[in-house]
């Protein structure tokens, strides 16, 4: 295949049909803000280009005016709803829906002394400085809608141009700087100027709308003219969709000032790589291999100071961690920790298991490959990051244990070790503890992370048992802890296994495991267990 079919095969990916499903947000919240001009902006924008998200959780909206004045004049019937007093960022969370608005007016930042919070916040109502202050092109996306019923008339007299891939667009809009895309009433501006025209003291200037309109070389169709009455703006100010195109993450103006800003950009480019090529791969293309990349300039940016990571509080990055190992690729996130020489900093104990080899039956690599392979293997059935994490420090242990073999020890001494301190399962637990509470992990997050690796070799022990007693071990493990724990174990055992990726062994064959779940999904339906949840008392009944 040529270069010309990957270019394309690149490109086809953005999809401009999907804005209709902004509508709906962008009329509640001009119905509770009473005003027409705010943006929404952001992940919600530049996921539905992607097409790879279609329910969201939380959407950022923007838009011109005084945030107190703004909050003031707000609707909160039927709201939840806070004003930050930094930041001036309006959160509103509708009673009837399971959704999120965040709205934060046009500012400026400056004056970064800590990398990481702005000394110095500036009120100011222009859309290309609000832009300047982003992190990245792909987050500097912003989507506006107005019913033109009444209003003006859309009807280029010009020839129309059939999409036949994302290619076309592109080329006219290097060339042009905004364009024109029927199917959705949708109008492309990165131009700077027409952008100000278009909104002077931010307010749609419904003239220049059909000027521009009337000027444009090139309107763009899929199948058909749309048939609502409303007129879709996308104003892209960084040129943003060609970053989209070319699958870049690219920093806003400068890499070196973002960065010195706020070295947790670093941190949340690799999420962002993360979290977007998995939702990409989610999608099942035949293309796998069109995945998102940092740009060249960047990502040397993002080495050269990685260092200023340091400044920034754990708990800030421990929020960055969280979100990756919940749903998305960890695997990816920690492999490029590695690579930018953060992996030490963040995980010591984890990056300690570099270069410890294990005997070759076991394990033809060292424990940070295979704790590396299991975890891959783990993120495929299981997307519980209190378990994932449990996994990325389910061998940390070796490293003492293996460091006393190279002794020359008898009998006796060789059982010691094998018992309290240095047995991998037993001195895990106390390592993990230090390593997660320097991240700022709860109590309650890193008691979970322990007792799923005290407790990781339990199920090869249930397997050693004879067929008879195997009932009576899981029976009383599901006793001293929930079912989702116990599947859990099972999924932690069958990573594990699968990790090794041990020729010498037939490390693929997980039917045992599998026995094991139907054994304790067969205990939980005859024998059930009772909850905290389930002895609640209903007092309306008494």
């Amino acid at each position: 295949m040529d270069l010309l079919f990957f270019r394309n095969l690149k490109n086809i990916m953005l999809n401009f049909d999907l804005f209709c499903k902004l509508d709906i947000h962008q009329k509640y919240l001009q119905k509770k803000t009473k005003t027409e001009n705010l943006f929404l902006v952001g992940g919600v924008v530049r996921d539905l280009l992607l097409d790879i998200e279609k329910k969201f959780k939380d959407i950022d909206f923007t838009m011109a005016g005084l945030p107190l004045d703004i909050y003031e004049k707000i609707d909160k019937k039927n709201i939840s709803h806070f004003i930050t007093e930094k930041f001036w960022t309006i959160t509103l969370i509708p009673k009837d829906h399971k959704i999120q608005y965040e709205l934060t007016p046009f500012r400026l930042e400056n004056e970064y002394s800590d990398n990481r919070h702005p000394e110095k916040i500036q009120r100011q109502n222009d859309l290309i400085l609000d832009s300047n202050r982003r992190d990245f092109t792909i987050n500097s996306l912003y989507y506006f809608s107005i019913n033109i019923k009444n209003k003006i008339s859309m009807s280029p007299k010009i020839e129309k141009k059939q999409i036949s891939d994302m290619a076309e667009i592109q080329k006219s809009l290097e060339k042009y700087w905004f364009l024109f895309y029927q199917d959705q009433n949708l109008l492309i501006v990165q131009n700077h100027n027409y952008i100000q025209n278009l909104f002077p003291k931010w307010e749609l200037h419904l003239d220049f709308l059909v000027y521009l309109i009337d000027v444009l070389k090139e309107v763009f169709v899929k199948k058909q003219k749309s048939k609502d009455n409303i007129i879709r703006i996308l104003i892209d100010p960084q040129w943003s969709i060609q970053d989209l195109m070319d699958k870049k993450i690219k920093c806003v103006w400068k890499a070196d000032n973002r960065f010195v800003e706020d070295a947790l950009r670093t941190i949340r480019a690799l999420r962002f790589i993360s979290v977007l090529n998995q939702k990409l791969r989610n999608k099942k293309w035949d293309w796998k291999n069109i995945l998102f990349d940092i740009e060249t300039n960047t990502w040397n940016s993002l080495k050269n100071h990685v260092s200023l990571v340091k400044n920034i509080a754990k708990e800030r990055i421990k929020d960055e961690i969280k979100k990756v190992f919940s749903a998305w690729d960890p695997f990816a996130f920690i492999s490029l920790l590695d690579e930018i020489k953060l992996l030490e900093y963040l995980f010591p104990w984890l990056y300690k298991t570099k270069h410890v080899e294990q005997p070759v039956r076991y394990h033809p690599f060292d424990t940070y490959v295979h704790t590396m392979l299991s975890l891959y293997e783990l993120q495929k059935i299981n997307s519980d990051y209190l378990v994932r994490l449990a996994i990325l420090y389910h061998d940390v242990g070796k490293v003492g244990q293996y460091e006393a073999y190279k002794i020359g020890l008898d009998r006796e001494e060789i059982r010691e070790i094998l018992s309290w301190p240095l047995n991998h399962r037993s001195s895990w637990p106390e390592i993990a503890k230090k390593d997660f509470s320097n991240l700022w992990f709860s109590k309650t997050e890193i008691i979970d992370i322990m007792r799923y690796i005290a407790n990781h070799h339990v199920p090869w022990e249930i397997l050693d048992a004879k067929d008879g007693n195997r009932i009576k071990k899981i029976r009383k493990l599901y006793s001293e802890v929930w079912f989702q724990k116990v599947n859990n174990l099972f999924d932690i055992t069958m990573a594990d296994r699968l990790g090794q990726y041990n020729p010498m062994q037939n490390n693929s064959d997980i039917t045992d495991i599998e026995d094991l779940r139907k054994i304790l999904k067969k205990l939980k339906k005859e024998e059930w267990q009772f909850l905290a949840k389930d002895l609640k008392v209903d007092w309306k009944i008494i």
